[in-house]
This record gives structure tokens, sequence and C-alpha cells, in this order.
């Protein structure tokens, strides 16, 4: 497994790629908690409609 630093605007394309995709997220979990505490920190006021699902 290789690191490599990337924008979060690639990210956030690869994320989209995958879940278009129907392939799993679950490889990216410690950069998805690191993505959740960017938001909290940069953009935590912003709105979004979800439906979540249990």
């Amino acid at each position: 497994m290789a690191q490599k630093e990337i924008t979060l605007a690639e990210f956030a394309d690869e994320l989209t790629e995958r879940l278009n995709k129907n392939k799993t997220i679950d490889c990216c979990k410690d950069e998805l908690l690191r993505l959740a505490d960017i938001i909290k920190e940069k953009i935590g006021n912003e709105k979004i409609l979800v439906t979540w699902k249990d």
C-alpha cells in the first residue's frame, strides 16, 4: 500500500467515482475521518440535504 498526497478535490473525485461504480470506500476510512475533521474546521456551517440509511 503506497501513500501519496493529493488535493481534496482529487480525493472527492476518487470518492465520487468509487460511489458511482458501487465500489467499496472502506479502503479510505482514515482519510474520510480526516476529511470530516477538515469539514468541521473549514466549512462546518454549510448545509447539505441528506437521506440517512440505516
